[in-house]
């Protein structure tokens, strides 16, 4: 990762619903800079609790447990404090937020799109209302730089190859919609408050201990299962696939760079390829997998690239993993993991959602 002009060593940091994805990798890079870090999560959503009552028979859920029992690992190791936090309850967001943290990352949502359609209560239940109470408790303290987490998809389907921050939006889905809802509260409410925000808007993101079933990781686990790969959609769309690690990046910059107080920002490799790459590069450690092209039939708009030059001027955001780099790493630390952790996939063969 490159090396950041800004000092973290004195920087108290909470992330709530940090303890997923995006938060546990963020987390432990804040560390290495120094940074003292805090995650506050309920462990529902997309994590142990709800994890462990599931019986679905498409899902490999003992080689996601496991993911999620190595990120607990290392995030203690690395010195990471842990609060168990119902972000639903402004009693109990009100209470962690009174320690005064330099920068809080709202990473809390169900963070899939076809489970927001299909369950949209626990969407808003599980997004809205954390963000609301995140946001309320926060308008009055302007020495806390709130992140808020949104999505490529709330510009709706790309009408160009490439969009930048100035493009209009027009959400796709349930997810998408209170992605932008939260992005419109936040510039309301900081014009007649003293609320200190920046938005970061990623796209197609990829990475090791991820259970949030992107196609990229479904490919993956497919090949790696010697299971059929099934594409629900359009042979040449394509995917501004971003490495967590340059996400990380730019999450970093948008809670300490003082250019992003206020602002939006594209963070993504900044070039979309097409998802049938990604079977291209699994050829060369799968030689013998198959894909099938079905009808689309996705929960997400169709898109392109998302410009970072926004953030590349104002923060100096660098990507340094294009997709050709950057899944190459995922493919190799899934196989170098199988050589030394319990890894059975069932025979089942999984579609991209």
């Amino acid at each position: 990762m490159l090396e950041l002009p800004l000092k973290m060593s004195d920087k108290r940091i909470l992330l709530i619903g940090g303890a997923g994805f995006i938060g546990h990798n963020l987390a432990l890079e804040l560390r290495k800079l120094g940074a003292a870090v805090t995650i506050a999560d309920s462990f529902k959503v997309n994590n142990l609790l709800n994890l462990s009552t599931k019986t679905n028979t498409t899902q490999d859920i003992e080689v996601y447990e496991d993911f999620l029992v190595e990120r607990l690992d290392r995030l203690r190791s690395a010195g990471v404090k842990f609060l168990i936090l119902d972000a639903s309850s402004r009693y109990d967001v009100s209470k962690i937020l009174a320690y005064k943290y330099d920068v809080v990352y709202l990473l809390a949502a169900v963070s899939h799109a076809s489970r927001s359609d299909s369950q949209p209560v626990d969407a808003i239940n599980n997004g809205l209302v954390p963000f609301v109470n995140v946001v309320t408790e926060l308008s009055s303290v302007p020495e806390t730089r709130l992140v808020y987490l949104s999505s490529s998809t709330v510009y709706g389907h790309f009408k160009k190859d490439s969009v930048d921050e100035t493009d209009t939006c027009n959400p796709f889905g349930m997810y998408a919609v209170l992605k932008h809802v939260g992005e419109r509260i936040l510039k309301e409410t900081a014009q007649h408050t003293d609320l200190n925000f920046s938005v970061v808007r990623p796209s197609a993101l990829y990475g090791e201990r991820c259970i949030s079933r992107r196609v990229s990781q479904i490919f993956l686990e497919n090949a790696f299962a010697g299971r059929e790969l099934v594409f629900n959609g359009d042979e040449n769309e394509k995917l501004d696939f971003t490495y967590i690690k340059d996400l990380v990046q730019g999450l970093i910059l948008a809670g300490a760079h003082p250019n992003a107080k206020d602002e939006i920002f594209n963070i993504t490799y900044g070039q979309a390829q097409k998802v049938l790459m990604l079977v291209d590069l699994l050829k060369d450690y799968f030689p013998n997998i198959k894909l099938v092209v079905k009808e689309r039939n996705q929960a997400t708009p169709m898109r392109g690239t998302l410009s970072n030059n926004k953030a590349r001027k104002l923060l100096g955001f660098e990507p340094e993993w294009p997709l050709e780099k950057g899944y190459r790493n995922y493919i190799k630390w899934y196989m170098e993991r199988s050589k030394q952790r319990r890894m059975i996939f069932n025979s089942i063969t999984q579609t991209n959602e």
